[in-house]
């Protein structure tokens, strides 16, 4: 006991090592449900049938909680792998250091829910504490059992972040809290049963184990699969895998080299692939074919029209997906690069050409999301105009891949993740949000998707164009994030510099 209780104590001290991911593991969730409870209860009192606006907002705390749990219990496995398996041999044994793991991941995915809750509390309060609490926990718990089975299973950052990222995003957007629970496919997400738990709405589909019993065997269950995953992975002793002039000559060079690495994975391009499809086709599938109303500029006059929920559910899921899968590319592509832009600097290159190689490497992983999103979209929904559309939503993407940049050299790469959570949905996901009003809040407009998701809706439903502000605005974030990332990567190439 003593032995398990002295490293989990030295879990949480490295952990610590960066202080800035325990404020932003205290943050980030305080921030997230202190914008997103207000709005996430309008839409959900349209589409889910439960009409106590407090009940509603309660499950955006086991969304925090669940995102930051599943992050710190894939970092906290993955990071560890090697360290943990040299601590079994040496006579620590499998299960002292399991529980140590498991123990440490518990206490950040519990300060993480406390967070979450104490938002709550003060942003719509809470009917029902009790209920809230237990709910949150087992949101956190699950996903802590998500996020340490895919960090024994996984051994990329990228294809493991995404893995964990695309059950979360499937989980919360096409969740019962989130468009109901009518489709029986809602039924086999993580928390559909703890959802309803929080929510107080009987699913009437539980059976003899009830809403509640199948929450907790959800929550036990997935802790399981992360025990015994764990288990067998320590057991088996493997060694460490090993990876290994003119102008337009160093550029294209600089991109070989770049997109070298990443060829190799083709598990990200795959998920790059994969979540658009599933997550936006499923988002059409599960959508109530509901009136929704929106506000329009066609003709320079603005108006209200009513729409189908369906359509409004498509068009929004497609800027949601593309900002979060486009803003992980350029967090991890980069940061992961940095040694490696040092050295080409000092082999001739200049900090030009290695921005447009690393930017390069991002703009496909972007593109490539944003056009399979499109066609996928394409099935269930055309816009008006689709040049504009696509166009918005190409903004999106540049515009979130930049930022990913910025945000991954700044915080790091579990820092930076934390912060990914939070930006494209708080800005795409809430504050452009048209599903949640007929007109995203006054407030969104200093985000930086403002200007590019007003063109793509107004593109999805109005043939003209009359967003000529929006596009200027885009503009400008674009030339922004653009001089910020150029400023980045001459620091990267000239580190003396600094």
């Amino acid at each position: 006991m003593k032995v398990t209780g002295l490293l989990t104590w030295r879990y949480l001290v490295d952990y610590a090592r960066r202080p800035i991911n325990l404020v932003l593991l205290v943050l980030v969730p305080i921030i997230f449900v202190a914008l997103a409870a207000g709005a996430i209860a309008d839409f959900a009192r349209i589409v889910g049938g439960v009409q106590d606006a407090s009940q509603l907002a309660a499950p955006t705390a086991g969304w925090a909680a669940a995102f930051l749990a599943g992050v710190a219990g894939f970092f906290h496995i993955l990071g560890s792998r090697q360290a943990d398996l040299r601590l079994s041999l040496a006579g620590m044994g499998t299960r002292r250091v399991l529980a140590g793991r498991l123990i440490s991941a518990s206490v950040l995915a519990i300060v993480a829910a406390g967070a979450a809750v104490g938002a709550l509390a003060l942003r719509t309060g809470i009917a029902d504490p009790g209920r809230v609490i237990a709910g949150t926990l087992m949101f956190a718990l699950i996903y802590l059992g998500i996020g340490a089975a895919v960090g024994a299973s996984i051994h990329n950052e990228v294809n493991g972040s995404l893995t964990v990222i695309f059950i979360w995003m499937v989980d919360v957007f096409l969740g019962p809290a989130m468009a109901g629970g009518g489709v029986w496919v809602t039924r086999l997400f993580p928390t559909h049963f703890a959802t309803l738990v929080m929510l107080d709405a009987s699913s009437g589909h539980a059976g003899p184990l009830g809403d509640l019993g199948w929450a907790l065997a959800w929550t036990v269950g997935s802790l399981a699969l992360a025990i015994w995953l764990y288990s067998v992975r320590s057991s088996t002793r493997t060694g460490a895998s090993h990876v290994k002039s003119g102008s337009w000559s160093r550029l294209s060079t600089g991109l070989k080299l770049g997109f070298r690495e990443y060829r190799r994975n083709i598990a990200m391009w795959v998920l790059l692939v994969v979540v658009p499809v599933f997550f936006i086709s499923l988002s059409f599938y599960i959508t109530p074919d509901e009136p929704a109303p929106i506000q329009l500029a066609d003709g320079g006059s603005v108006a209200t029209r009513i729409v189908s929920m369906v359509d409004l559910h498509g068009a929004i899921m497609v800027p949601i997906t593309i900002g979060f899968l486009a803003g992980l590319a350029g967090l991890f592509i980069v940061p992961g690069s940095i040694e490696a832009d040092a050295r080409l600097s000092l082999a001739g290159f200049r900090t030009r050409e290695i921005l447009a190689s690393r930017l390069g490497v991002i703009a496909v992983a972007a593109l490539l999301t944003t056009a399979v999103s499109l066609v996928v979209t394409a099935v269930d929904f055309s816009p008006q105009n689709w040049a504009w559309f696509a166009a918005g939503n190409v903004a999106v993407a540049a515009i979130y891949g930049m930022v990913g940049v910025l945000v991954g050299v700044v915080f790091g790469r579990l820092g930076g993740l934390y912060v990914m959570f939070l930006l494209p949905f708080v800005d795409v996901g809430i504050a452009q949000n048209v599903m949640f009003s007929a007109a995203p809040p006054d407030w969104g407009a200093f985000l930086p998707a403002r200007g590019a998701v007003k063109i793509l809706v107004d593109a999805a439903f109005t043939g003209g164009f009359d967003q000529a502000g929006a596009l200027w605005g885009t503009v400008a974030w674009l030339v922004a994030l653009g001089a910020a990332n150029a400023a980045v990567f001459s620091r990267i190439a000239h580190p003396q510099k600094s």
